[in-house]
C-alpha cells in the first residue's frame, strides 16, 4: 500500500507532559506524520484536542474500550498492566478506522525524535513487521528478564501477516500480561521474542539510532558533531534518530533521576548534555505550560513546586 503512515501511542495525565513533547518531536522529525493517541483519561483527552493539530488525532478511552469490549475484564490488573494491555488493540483500532493506512508505528510516550525516522523504514520498506532489538551491553545479562526486543518501537505494515500478527498479540495480552519480569514477559514484551520465527517477513532494525536507550547506550559509540547543535549527536557514525527516556523520573525534591550509572564513563557527558538535558528542558517548559494552564502538580503526580525543577541527574 502507498497510503499515509500512522503512528500510536498512549498515555494518561501522569505522562500528559512527555507525550505532548514526543508527538512535536515526531511531527517536527517527520511532517507528514499521522499520530493517533489513546488518551487514558478525559483530561488527557482535553488536552491533546486543544493543542489544534490535525495531524495528531486523541482517542477517548470510551471508544478504545467499544471497540474491544473485552478489555473491560482487565481492568483489574495493576495500572500500568492495563495499559500495557491497549498496545495490540490501537494498531488494529486505528487499520479499521484508516483502512487506507500503509503503516502503524506504535510508538511509546517516553520517546524523543532528534531526527526524521525515514532511514528506519527505509532499511526494509515491504517488511510486514519491524522490531527493535534490545541491544544490551555483553556485561548486561538483561535479556531473560525483558526479552529480545523492546516494545517501544513497533511497525506493522498493512497487510494480512500484520492483521494476524496483531490479532494473536491481543489474544496473549488479554490472556495474560505480568506486572514484572518473570519470566522474560515484561509486560506485554516477552511476547515479541518468537515473532521472527513465527511469522514471515519479519525485519530486526540494525540503525543504532534508532531506539537508543539506557540499556544500550554503553553498547555503542556516541558523539556530540557541533558544539552549537544540541540535536547532533551521532551514533556508531550514524545520526541519533529517536532516545527511550525509560526509568526516567523526578524524586519528591524535584530532582531528575536517571539509569547514568549504564551509561558507560565514554558516552555519559554526551548523553547526558546533549540527549538528557534538551529532553529535560522540553519536558520541563510543557509541565510549566501545563501548570499555566490550570493542570496541577498532583494531576501530573509531580513534585508540589513547579518552578524549582532541576537538571541534575
Amino acid at each position: 500500500m502507498t497510503g499515509p503512515a500512522f503512528y500510536a501511542t498512549y498515555f494518561d495525565q501522569r505522562y500528559l507532559a512527555r507525550g505532548l513533547v514526543m508527538m512535536r518531536s515526531l511531527r517536527l522529525a517527520d511532517p507528514d506524520a499521522i499520530i493517533v493517541a489513546l488518551c487514558l483519561d478525559a483530561l488527557t483527552f482535553e488536552i491533546v484536542a486543544a493543542q489544534g493539530d490535525r495531524q495528531v488525532v486523541p482517542v477517548a478511552h470510551e471508544d478504545i474500550l467499544a471497540f474491544e469490549p473485552a478489555l473491560r475484564a482487565c481492568a483489574d490488573r495493576p495500572r500500568a498492566a492495563f495499559y500495557a494491555t491497549h498496545k495490540p488493540v490501537l494498531p488494529r483500532y486505528i487499520l479499521m478506522c484508516w483502512p487506507e493506512a500503509s503503516r502503524v508505528t506504535h510508538i511509546d510516550t517516553d520517546t524523543y525524535f532528534f531526527d526524521s525516522p525515514k532511514d528506519v523504514f527505509a532499511e526494509a520498506p515491504t517488511a510486514s513487521i519491524l522490531l527493535s532489538p534490545h541491544r544490551y551491553h555483553p556485561d548486561k545479562n538483561w535479556e531473560r528478564y525483558y526479552g529480545r526486543f523492546n516494545a517501544g518501537f513497533i511497525s506493522w505494515r498493512n497487510d494480512e501477516t500484520s492483521r494476524i500478527c496483531l490479532a494473536d498479540y491481543q489474544a496473549q495480552c488479554l490472556d495474560r500480561v505480568e506486572p514484572d519480569e518473570s519470566g522474560g514477559r515484561f509486560m506485554n514484551q516477552g511476547y515479541l521474542t518468537v515473532w521472527p520465527e513465527r511469522y514471515p517477513n519479519v525485519h530486526v532494525l540494525r540503525h543504532p539510532g534508532a531506539n537508543l536507550a539506557p540499556w544500550n547506550v554503553q553498547s555503542h559509540r556516541l558523539q556530540a558533531t557541533r558544539v552549537d547543535d544540541v540535536h547532533a549527536v551521532t551514533v556508531d557514525g550514524m545520526a541519533l534518530i529517536f532516545f527511550h527516556f525509560s526509568r526516567m523520573f523526578r524524586d519528591t525534591a524535584g530532582f531528575w533521576r536517571t539509569d547514568y550509572l549504564n551509561f558507560g564513563e565514554a558516552n555519559l557527558a554526551v548523553a547526558l548534555l546533549k540527549i538528557y538535558q534538551p529532553y529535560f528542558r522540553a519536558v520541563d517548559a510543557q509541565i510549566l505550560a501545563l501548570a499555566r494552564a490550570g493542570v496541577s502538580a498532583q494531576a501530573m503526580e509531580l513534585p508540589p513546586n513547579l518552578e524549582t525543577f532541576s537538571y541534575v541527574t
